[in-house]
């Protein structure tokens, strides 16, 4: 019976990923902020080595009056003025942007204020996809189903 178990509880293990959200603080310590505080590339450079999965959650720390917009490939690229800012705010507030947990592909984020943007003040992540069906099921589905499964597995 043992052995039975102990496939299941690995599979449980790696599938966790799955419905456990991550909470990344963008910058770490440096947080969101503006040069001369960044440098160009400063952002990629803490993206990097980092897996970004759906239902993570991005924490945009502000250091100074600082803004945050979601853009598109264009406005990031260009460091074009977009409409839509997710938030704005002083020193010491911020922002907490969750990704959606059907996330896919690449996601960029900049400050609106150009100088801000063209100084390095942006990010760029690509957010792999989570487990299909793991995604969709809330933390009460799961216990329910690990229940059912471990049940199944002890009333021989």
């Amino acid at each position: 019976m043992v052995r039975s178990i102990v496939p299941l509880v690995i599979a449980m293990a790696c599938l966790a990923r799955g419905v456990t959200a991550v909470y990344y603080t963008v910058g770490g310590d440096v947080g969101w902020t503006s040069p001369p505080n960044i440098t160009p590339g400063f952002y990629d450079d803490w993206a990097a080595g980092k897996k970004f999965m759906g239902g993570d959650v991005l924490e945009f720390y502000y250091k100074g009056t600082q803004n945050v917009a979601l853009v598109s490939k264009e406005e990031y690229d260009r460091c074009e003025k977009v409409s839509k800012v997710l938030d704005e705010g002083g020193d010491g507030g911020g922002y907490g942007y969750r990704l959606p947990a059907n996330a896919n592909g690449m996601y960029y984020f900049s400050s609106t204020i150009k100088s801000h943007c063209e100084g390095g003040q942006k990010l760029a992540i690509d957010v792999a996809s989570s487990v299909p069906f793991m995604s969709s099921l809330s933390s009460d589905s799961l216990s329910v189903l690990v229940s059912a499964v471990l049940s199944a597995l002890f009333i021989r």
